[in-house]
């Protein structure tokens, strides 16, 4: 289809072949690029475990995480400047995830959480929500209080 891109990791965002085995499709017989397509059905499998890892690991990194557009000091979208408002306006220490540095853990976390949109605040491994929920419970004070008994506020 002539639509491969490489990323970083050498593999087609796309399909997961590698730019060696894009160039030979064409030369190859049916047998070998059959024998290819099982091989990248076990590529997807074990992108899935990785990414699946990867969501772990950063909910574990600390008690609160929140999956953002950009960072904090340059965030992408109203919506994730408005959640570290919030976070920050409770004196929390947390973590962020710029989704747009890993398209894979972006698509894979809506599918994870079972929530479509960005940003993803999470309290202890637990999703929140985004931020009409974060700024709803910032105004009841309901926000600090978690955020406190996480052990994120310093203050």
């Amino acid at each position: 289809m002539n639509v491969c891109v490489l990323g970083a990791d050498g593999f087609c965002q796309g399909c997961l072949r590698t730019g060696e085995e894009i160039a030979r499709w064409g030369s190859m017989s049916g047998a070998e690029q059959w024998a290819l397509i099982a091989r990248l059905e076990e590529r997807w499998k074990e992108r899935k475990m990785d990414v699946a890892e990867r969501i772990k690991s950063e909910l574990s990194s600390g008690p609160v995480v929140l999956f953002m557009k950009g960072t904090p000091d340059f965030p992408q979208c109203g919506f994730s400047a408005q959640a570290v408002a919030a976070l920050r306006a409770c004196g929390a220490q947390f973590r962020t995830v710029n989704i747009f540095d890993d398209p894979e853990l972006r698509e894979a976390l809506k599918h994870h959480s079972n929530w479509p949109t960005y940003p993803q605040l999470y309290v202890n491994g637990e999703l929140i929500g985004g931020c009409d929920i974060a700024l709803q419970m910032y105004r009841s004070g309901e926000l600090k209080r978690l955020l406190a008994e996480a052990g994120a506020v310093t203050a």
